[in-house]
């Protein structure tokens, strides 16, 4: 089975994934195209859990890598692009990554220094769409350029408007798309600083 997902929070990921694996469902393979494959299975005394390391070098990955297989945890990817890894082992009673509060107060700001990166980048391609001259953010009929579209009638202005439409909403999506991305990025960042205060208190 194959289910299509996005996902901006690993915590919601890692949750799905365990809900996929109590129905029954155990995750083999994640596409980072949003894919993820799933098989049947009968053993559901198994645990999904995800970690964020984008910062480490070879050498690192491999010790880091080699650290959980020795308690126990298999990676779900062998290889991870974006640095986010998934583990999973049968349970045993140490089913956390992370058994003290600063090594979660570490994924933390992991997770807010990747939230924060995001939010710059789409919002530095959001003002480069802004100060395009062909910005189309609030009206999509300047995203036509057919000339007279608005004015032609009857069966020219049908053809001309479905043969734009397609392109008309490519110029017309991409600043909303850095938006939201921007925003839901900002909103994780101040997410992730929350759980770290509550490590702290």
């Amino acid at each position: 089975m194959i289910k299509f997902k996005i996902f901006f929070d690993i915590e919601k990921e890692e949750q799905w994934l365990n809900q996929m694996l109590s129905k029954g469902w155990v995750c083999t393979n994640i596409n980072s195209a949003g894919f993820y494959t799933f098989k049947n299975t009968v053993d559901l005394e198994q645990v999904i859990r995800i970690d964020f390391q984008q910062d480490l070098r070879r050498e690192e990955r491999s010790n880091y890598k080699q650290l959980y297989e020795d308690f126990g945890w298999q990676a779900l990817k062998e290889k991870s692009y974006d640095g986010t890894y998934y583990w999973f082992k049968r349970k045993d009673g140490n089913d956390e990554l992370f058994s003290d509060n600063d090594s979660q107060i570490a994924k933390y700001k992991r997770l807010m220094k990747h939230a924060s990166n995001w939010a710059i980048f789409s919002f530095i391609w959001l003002m480069f769409c802004y100060s395009n001259d062909n910005f189309y953010f609030f009206n999509i009929k300047d995203a036509y350029y057919t000339p007279g579209l608005w004015d032609a009638e009857g069966f020219s202005f049908l053809f001309s408007f479905l043969f734009e439409t397609p392109f008309a909403i490519m110029r017309f999506i991409p600043p909303w798309l850095f938006l939201a991305t921007c925003s839901m990025y900002v909103v994780m960042y101040f997410r992730y600083r929350k759980f770290i205060q509550q490590f702290t208190q």
